[in-house]
């Protein structure tokens, strides 16, 4: 063939690549728009699900064979899903902290959960992690409980999230039902902390979960061109515990058919009592009613064709509420974790993790533990940012977990915790530090005899924590105790 020739045939061949452009299969042209509308350098979006008090056990992926989860269970199937992930308190208020700011609770003075009126608050220098996303061209928007600070200069929108709806002045909201409000017994005020913000609009038998999802969608869809960080921040499935009553029906029977051979109740140290097995139908009824409103998020992710340049997050603030004092057990039970919310007992800090990337992060099961203030750095370093090492002073990016090969950092840590204070659990002060497969608990109340305040559990073994080996591996309990009592002087800052 003379150049002629293949001038001549040019056009021809130019036909025949437009055919084949035509007639490639729907996913190859869906993948060819997705690119065109996402370049390969573009920052990935960012939602991450901070659920209310959901517990370890609460979801199918992690073991539960009453709560009706489907959408998360498929969730998990697309994600690295962590078997060892901890709060970083056994309640909100600190945990909330923590993601925030990277930071150990007792580090910015939030060491229990905040009751109204109070001025503690989340210090305002702190540079949250809605701070860092936005300075990096992030747009940051937050829905839900905050319970971080009860003032206007205290809020979400002082903080680095520039869009923000429903967060209300307290820890729970006072109703799941429209007019979602409760009247403050302190104050003759119709407003209360409880009062969720921004929902006046809605109608008789709304329910709360929903209405926030719909927030959730308005601002997936507003902000679809931009790089966005939405934190929903659900108040589901902490109380009161009130179900859509289309789904009450249906775990009732769920209950009802459950034959059950052990005690229904377990006893606990200071006369309390954890749930043994998950059968409040109100509960489930609520889960399943989040578990379809997460799957509306994802859903319309997917719609604007967003799901594969978006990284979704799914955690808790604290364990289950399982234990409590007397006869009134929690709605839902953490087994084989032993406690609930509350305690620094697996039960009370054991929670759920579940990281997704299509493409990007190959999905697994991760055991390398981690805790809530590592999502700060992790999220950082998916963003393509600089860590911020003076801010997230006790967090560790978990992208090398998230890769399959964890540094060694992560491999040879210690976890620790603090909660020094009496709680409506029967939790009575303690402390606690795990390090490889061994646990150790110090209970710091004054009224316990010194040889028992010290609780040495191997996890691996013992996952229940209820064979206290402290004085056996008396050696292993003094080097947990030197481990726990340094962590402790160099997070408190001195008064």
């Amino acid at each position: 063939m003379n150049l002629n020739d293949r001038h001549s045939m040019q056009p021809l061949f130019a036909l025949l690549c437009f055919w084949a452009i035509l007639t490639q299969p729907t996913s190859a042209l869906e993948s060819r728009n997705d690119n065109q509308a996402k370049p390969a350098n573009a920052k990935p979006n960012i939602v991450l699900f901070f659920i209310d008090d959901l517990g370890y056990t609460d979801l199918g992926c992690y073991g539960s064979a009453f709560y009706e989860t489907p959408v998360i269970d498929q969730l998990s199937k697309s994600s690295v899903r962590f078997t060892d992930f901890y709060s970083a308190n056994p309640v909100c208020s600190p945990t909330r902290a923590a993601l925030m700011t990277g930071k150990a609770p007792q580090r910015v003075g939030i060491t229990q959960w905040i009751n109204q009126p109070n001025d503690l608050h989340l210090p305002l220098p702190e540079v949250t992690l809605g701070e860092a996303l936005g300075s990096a061209g992030y747009q940051t928007g937050y829905i839900g409980k905050w319970h971080l600070g009860e003032k206007d200069n205290q809020q979400p929108s002082e903080q680095g999230f520039v869009w923000m709806k429903s967060v209300n002045r307290a820890g729970q909201p006072g109703s799941y039902f429209f007019p979602f409000k409760r009247r403050n017994k302190r104050t003759k005020n119709a407003k209360t902390y409880w009062d969720v913000p921004d929902l006046d609009d809605r109608k008789e038998g709304d329910y709360l979960t929903d209405e926030l999802t719909d927030h959730a969608l308005s601002f997936i869809s507003k902000h679809r061109d931009q790089p966005f960080f939405l934190c929903f921040a659900h108040y589901a499935v902490h109380t009161p515990i009130q179900a859509p009553k289309h789904l009450l029906a249906k775990y009732q029977a769920k209950a009802s058919a459950i034959r059950f051979s052990g005690p229904e109740f377990i006893d606990e140290r200071n006369n309390s009592k954890s749930r043994a097995i998950q059968n409040n139908p109100a509960y489930g009824a609520m889960m399943e009613n989040l578990d379809n409103n997460v799957g509306r998020v994802l859903e319309h992710l997917k719609k604007l064709e967003l799901g594969n340049n978006t990284i979704v997050i799914f955690t808790s603030d604290n364990g289950g509420l399982s234990t409590l004092p007397a006869k009134r057990p929690g709605p839902t039970s953490c087994r084989p974790l032993r406690a609930g919310k509350g305690w620094t007992y697996e039960g009370g800090i054991r929670i759920p993790l579940m990281v997704a990337w299509p493409n990007q992060i190959k999905p697994g099961i991760c055991s390398t533990p981690g805790i809530t203030m590592d999502i700060y750095p992790t999220l950082l370093e998916l963003a393509g940012e600089k860590q911020r090492p003076k801010q997230h002073l006790d967090g560790h990016s978990l992208v090398s977990t998230l890769r399959g090969t964890p540094d060694d950092e992560l491999k040879n840590r210690f976890l620790a915790w603090t909660y020094p204070h009496a709680h409506g659990s029967g939790h009575t002060p303690s402390h606690a530090i795990r390090s490889g497969d061994w646990k150790l608990v110090h209970l710091i109340d004054d009224k316990t005899k010194t040889e028992d305040r010290y609780e040495l559990y191997n996890l691996r073994t013992d996952l229940g924590e209820q064979e206290n080996l402290a004085v056996k591996q008396h050696e292993k309990t003094h080097e947990l105790a030197g481990l726990l009592s340094g962590w402790l002087q160099k997070t408190t800052p001195k008064k």
